[in-house]
């Protein structure tokens, strides 16, 4: 069973939206997209951050920035134990100004 964030995926989403910002360095009209790796604990707590694509070091700190603060997730199970879990989340940031 793959960890899930508390609420599922959309908690998470309303959780991005609500503590991501763009950065400056993301023009208008312009999307930027970052995937970031991490480790789902068997805690559920969120470790072992790497950009996997990045979107330039302003888009990369602000969705590391956010993943730092989350809560600890539901931690992933195999044969009824909690174990730890790579977790890929894919973030866009667009400017529509």
């Amino acid at each position: 069973v793959m960890p899930e964030f508390p609420g599922g995926i959309p908690a998470l989403r309303r959780f991005l939206e609500t503590n991501l910002e763009t950065p400056s360095s993301v023009e208008s009209g312009e999307t930027v997209s970052v995937k970031m790796r991490f480790i789902v604990g068997f805690d559920g707590k969120l470790h072992g951050f790497e950009t996997v694509q990045g979107g330039g070091e302003d888009c990369n700190q602000e969705v590391l920035r956010v993943l730092k603060k989350m809560p600890a997730w539901v931690p992933g199970k195999s044969n009824g134990n909690k174990v730890s879990v790579y977790y890929i989340l894919p973030v866009s940031f667009a400017r529509a100004d």
